[in-house]
């Protein structure tokens, strides 16, 4: 290196950093928030771990609506797991029944209820459930 260039390096390291040296405000607020969330998520799984009890799915069927429809009856229905724990290939079936003679058999499976969750299904017939006995329920599930 040349004598003028070991002037130029020198000079260069004399000058004042263009960076401030004391972070900006927004920088310390965004470190504040943030350690602030990541300690609220740890608090709550932290919590959920110590304090969760896995209770298995408990399933329910509520219906919502029996609609006419060009295929026949439609029943529109809700699924709800209450449980702790999420419930794997669920089938719902629906009878439809004269004086305990069975007419009609429908189901549908679901891949998966998850624990407190909702679902929603349908189970479509040929005869009217309005004018039958009509039953509907969760028949069975696996723990995924």
């Amino acid at each position: 290196m040349t004598r003028l260039e070991s002037k130029k390096v020198a000079k260069a390291a004399k000058t004042p950093n263009t960076e401030r040296l004391k972070p900006h405000w927004i920088e310390w607020l965004t470190g504040a928030v943030s350690s602030l969330l990541i300690l609220a998520i740890i608090g709550w799984i932290s919590y959920e771990a110590v304090n969760s009890t896995d209770t298995p799915a408990e399933l329910r069927v509520d219906i919502v609506a029996i609609e006419k429809t060009s295929a026949g009856w439609r029943v529109l229905f809700d699924l709800s797991n209450s449980g702790e724990t999420t419930a794997a290939s669920v089938e719902v079936r629906g009878t439809v029944a004269d004086r305990g003679r069975l007419i009609e058999e429908a189901a549908v499976t679901f891949d998966y209820v998850a624990a407190r969750s909702l679902a929603h299904g349908a189970l479509i017939f040929s005869q009217d459930p309005n004018n039958h006995d009509f039953n509907i329920r969760a028949v069975g599930f696996t723990e995924p």
